[in-house]
């Protein structure tokens, strides 16, 4: 009678570790199925982001800016343009004659206009994993000047009867100077900042969005 009582117990305890493992096993089982699905389910909503999709995120704004320069330049005005004037010798100044020299600090945003971005700037790789961008030509996206005037940095002088240079010229001359400045080829100042900024801002872009990377490429280099 005991020897049975042992055998239906120990068959009891076989059966229950048998049932235990099954339970452990099925649970593992389902969290690959499960963990195989969320991968699937990312990557099913990587594929679904077409060219449109992409450009309309990138379009959220209006303008990407990429590179600040700040230019420091001189504004000259000169009634006479005399080649013998000299500021420390009287001597070389005509009479009615009015020169004056104002230094400037023009500040200027470089980056691209996202307006000027069309579907067919936007393509996908073969494998759909990365994207790449023609962007247009980087252009002046913000330029401004220094409002206030540093009196003391101003230099001017008006001979015989010519009034003295006054504020509201002093501001003619700076604003001259400022459209002079950005009419300036500036390529050398900013060298490749513009576009190697470009390629770090819409590489960090397109990954949010679940691709691998991004390459930026200009038309101008587009043959």
């Amino acid at each position: 009678m005991d020897c049975k009582r042992k055998k239906i117990c120990s068959t009891f305890v076989l059966l229950f570790v048998c049932w235990v493992s099954a339970v452990l096993l099925g649970g593992c089982g389902g969290n690959d199925v499960q963990n195989e699905t969320l991968a699937g389910g990312a990557s099913e909503q990587q594929r679904q982001l077409a060219p449109q999709d992409i450009l309309a995120h990138i379009r959220k704004s209006a303008d990407i800016v990429t590179t600040e320069v700040t230019v420091r330049k001189i504004a000259l005005y000169d009634t006479s343009k005399s080649e013998r004037f000299s500021w420390k010798n009287p001597s070389t100044w005509k009479y009615g004659e009015r020169k004056c020299i104002i230094p400037i600090e023009v500040h200027i945003k470089y980056g691209y206009d996202l307006a000027e971005l069309d579907i067919d700037d936007i393509k996908l790789t073969d494998d759909s994993t990365a994207v790449v961008i023609l962007l247009p030509k980087p252009k002046i996206i913000d330029a401004s000047y220094n409002t206030y005037i540093d009196e003391g940095s101003v230099v001017s002088i008006s001979t015989g009867l010519r009034s003295e240079i006054g504020h509201a010229l002093e501001e003619e001359i700076r604003r001259k100077g400022y459209e002079a400045v950005l009419k300036e080829d500036l390529t050398g100042v900013i060298g490749d900042d513009v576009k190697r900024n470009a390629q770090i801002l819409f590489d960090s872009i397109i990954r949010s969005l679940g691709f691998k990377s991004a390459t930026v490429i200009t038309h101008e280099n587009v043959k």
